[in-house]
C-alpha cells in the first residue's frame, strides 16, 4: 500500500510494531556489546525506553501524527534507561519538534523530522563518538532528507538500507568493533527500530504491544526502609500526573497547591507540567489540575494502606489518633545508585537518603532517579550514578526537576562512597561539588567478575567463563582463579603514593577464603591499610578501589 502522507494512527502503529520488533532482538542487540562482562545491556535498554514510551501512545484514537509523537517522546524521555536509551529518547523528541504542529506528515516532513531527531541526539551528547548509534541516526536523516522520496513506504526503505550500510561501516570507525568482531549494538537497536516502522506501514499493520514478555523473577521482600517507616502518614495519597498544557506558571502552581500536601514538585517541561504531592484531598489536586488542561497519567496511591500490607497488617485495623511525621526540610540530601544489599547498607550508613537499586544489567530510569530526587526533602540534592551507563539518566532527570540538583559523575562504587565521604556539610554546594568531582579522580577502581562469551580484547585471547580482571573498565587480567586475578589487577594498581586498599566482596564469594586472602594481601602491602566489606553485590566476584 502506498502512503503519500501518514497520521498520527499510522505512525502510532509504526513505532508499536517497532518496539514489538526490538523486544524480540534485545537478546541479539545484548550480544553484541563489545565487552565480554555480565553487563549487555543496550539491547534491554533500548527495549525497555521504547516500551515505556509506546505504552503512552497504544491508547490514543489521535489521528495528529504531532499529537502522537509529542506523547511518544515525553514516555521516552521518562522512560530512558542507561545511556542507549537517553540517547534514543532524544531521537524521539527531536522527531516530534520537526512533526510539531502537523496532522499528516509527508515523506519530506517525515525524512526532515527524522535529522531533526539527530541534530538532539548529537546536542544531547558532551563528546559525541563515530561509529555508534549517533552514526546511525545521522545517515538516517541525511538519506531520508537527500532520497526524493514522495511516498512514506519508498523513504522508510531508504531510510532502513542507509542505516543498514553505515551500521556494517562502524567496525571501521571504532576498533574495539574490530576487534570483536561485532557491529555498534545501539546502532543495531535503531535499525530494528527503522526496520519495525517499515514493516507496519508498508504491511498496513494495526499493532498492538506485545505482552509475551517474560515475568520477572525477582523475589518480593519486605524492605528494611518500609518497616522503619511510620504507620500513621500526615498526608496519606500520593498523588501525581501530568497535566497537558502550554504557559503554566509552575511557581503559580506550586504557591497554590502547597496549603494542600508536602513532598511537592511542579516541573514544567515543554508542552506538559508534572504534579507530584503527597495530600489529604487528591480531589482538590485534580479540581486545579484540570483547569489548566488535560490530565493524563493519573496516579493516586494510598501510602497508609501500602505501609500497613508492608507489615503485614493489611487486614488490621489501625486505631487511635493520627501521628503526624514531620520532616524537616534539610539544606543537603544525597541519592546513590547501587546493587548489592551490602553495599546499599554502607551508602545508608554513611547518610545516604535514598539508594536506588541498579548498576550492571539494571539501569534505572530517568523517572526512577526523578521520583527519588522527589522524596529527598532537601534543598540540595547530590545525585551518586555509580555507572557511566547511568549518567546520562541522571542528567536528564536533572533537567525535569524544579530543585537544585546536583550529579557528581561517578562511574564506580567506590568512588560514590568516597564522594559521600569527602562531604562537608559546612561549605557551600559549590565547593562542595569541587570537593567531590576531584575527590573521584583520585579513586583507582578494579573489579573481578567472568567473561560471557568468547572473544579478543586489547590482545587477551578470552574465552567464555574465563575470570576477567579490569581496571577502569578494561581488561587487565584474564585467568582461571578469582583470588590470583584480583591480586593481580591490585598489584598493578598500587604505587609508592598509595595508602589504602578497599574490597568489596560479592555474594558468590565464599567468606573463609576472603579472609584467607585478605590475610595474604596484608602480608603482602604491611605498609597498606586494606579494609574489606561484604558487598553482596551480584555478578562481580570483586570491586577494588586503591588510593
Amino acid at each position: 500500500m502506498e502512503y503519500l502522507k501518514i497520521n498520527g494512527q499510522n505512525f502510532r502503529n509504526m513505532v508499536i510494531n517497532a518496539s514489538n520488533r526490538l523486544e524480540e532482538e534485545k537478546e541479539y542487540v545484548n550480544s553484541l556489546n563489545v565487552f565480554p562482562v555480565p553487563d549487555g545491556d543496550t539491547g534491554t535498554n533500548m527495549s525497555m525506553t521504547f516500551k515505556a514510551a509506546v505504552q503512552e501512545i497504544e491508547s490514543m484514537s489521535t489521528k495528529s501524527i504531532a499529537e502522537i509523537s509529542q506523547k511518544l517522546a515525553r514516555g521516552a524521555l521518562m522512560g530512558a534507561r542507561g545511556n542507549s536509551g537517553v540517547i534514543l529518547s532524544q531521537i524521539f523528541r527531536g522527531i516530534a519538534k520537526g512533526l510539531e504542529g502537523i496532522d499528516e506528515a509527508t515523506s519530506e516532513e517525515l525524512a526532515k523530522s527524522i535529522l531533526e531527531g539527530a541534530h538532539f541526539a548529537y546536542k544531547a551528547v558532551m563528546r559525541p563518538t563515530e561509529g555508534t548509534i549517533l552514526t546511525i541516526i545521522k545517515a538516517a536523516g541525511e538519506s531520508a532528507v537527500n532520497s526524493g522520496a514522495t511516498e512514506v513506504v519508498a523513504l522508510m526503505q531508504e531510510v532502513c538500507k542507509c542505516s543498514e550500510i553505515m551500521l556494517d561501516k562502524t567496525p571501521d570507525m571504532l576498533p574495539a568493533l574490530k576487534q570483536a568482531k561485532v557491529v555498534d549494538a545501539g546502532g543495531m537497536g535503531l535499525l530494528i527500530l527503522f526496520k519495525g516502522m517499515h514493516e507496519a506501514l508498508s504491511n498496513n499493520m494495526e499493532s498492538l504491544i506485545s505482552k509475551s514478555e517474560k515475568k520477572s523473577t525477582k523475589s518480593q521482600t519486605k524492605t528494611p526502609a518500609a518497616l522503619d517507616m511510620p504507620v500513621d502518614i500526615k498526608f496519606g495519597y500520593c498523588t501525581e500526573l501530568l497535566v497537558i498544557a502550554e504557559n503554566v506558571d509552575a511557581n503559580e502552581l506550586k504557591r497554590y497547591l502547597e496549603k494542600f500536601g508536602d513532598s511537592m514538585v511542579v516541573v514544567s517541561q515543554d508542552e506538559f507540567v508534572k504534579i507530584h504531592i503527597h495530600t489529604n484531598d487528591p480531589g482538590v489536586v485534580l479540581s486545579k489540575a484540570v483547569t489548566l488542561g488535560e490530565l493524563s497519567k493519573v496516579k493516586i496511591e494510598n501510602m497508609r494502606e501500602q505501609h500497613r500490607n508492608l507489615l503485614g497488617i493489611a487486614d488490621e485495623k489501625v486505631e487511635g489518633p493520627v501521628k503526624e511525621n514531620i520532616i524537616e526540610n534539610k539544606k543537603y540530601g544525597f541519592i546513590s545508585v547501587a546493587l548489592g544489599e551490602g553495599i546499599k547498607n554502607i551508602f545508608e550508613d554513611l547518610g545516604v537518603d535514598v539508594v536506588i537499586e541498579g548498576g550492571q544489567t539494571m539501569n534505572p530510569s530517568t523517572q526512577d532517579i526523578l521520583e527519588s530526587i522527589n522524596k529527598v526533602n532537601a534543598e540540595n540534592v547530590f545525585v551518586l550514578p555509580n555507572n557511566k551507563n547511568i549518567l546520562m539518566a541522571a542528567l536528564q532527570a536533572v533537567e525535569l526537576s524544579d530543585k537544585n540538583v546536583i550529579v557528581i559523575p561517578s562511574k564506580t562504587i567506590p568512588q560514590g562512597i568516597t564522594a559521600v565521604t569527602m562531604f562537608n556539610p559546612e561549605v557551600s554546594v559549590e565547593e562542595n561539588e569541587n570537593i567531590l568531582k576531584e575527590a573521584i579522580e583520585n579513586v583507582a577502581t578494579a573489579s573481578v567478575t567472568y567473561a560471557v562469551k568468547d572473544t579478543e580484547s586489547d590482545g587477551n585471547l578470552i574465552k567464555e567463563g574465563n575470570i576477567l580482571g579490569l581496571i577502569e573498565q578494561k581488561i587487565k587480567e584474564v585467568g582461571t582463579d578469582i583470588y590470583k586475578v584480583c591480586e593481580d589487577t591490585i598489584d598493578s594498581m598500587v604505587t609508592e603514593d598509595s595508602e589504602l586498599i578497599t574490597i568489596f566482596y560479592g555474594e558468590d564469594c565464599i567468606i573463609s577464603e576472603v579472609e584467607e586472602f585478605i590475610s595474604a594481601l596484608e602480608h603482602k602491602y604491611p605498609n597498606l591499610d586494606i579494609q574489606h566489606y561484604n558487598g553482596k553485590q551480584p555478578l562481580y566476584y570483586f570491586i577494588a578501589s586503591v588510593e
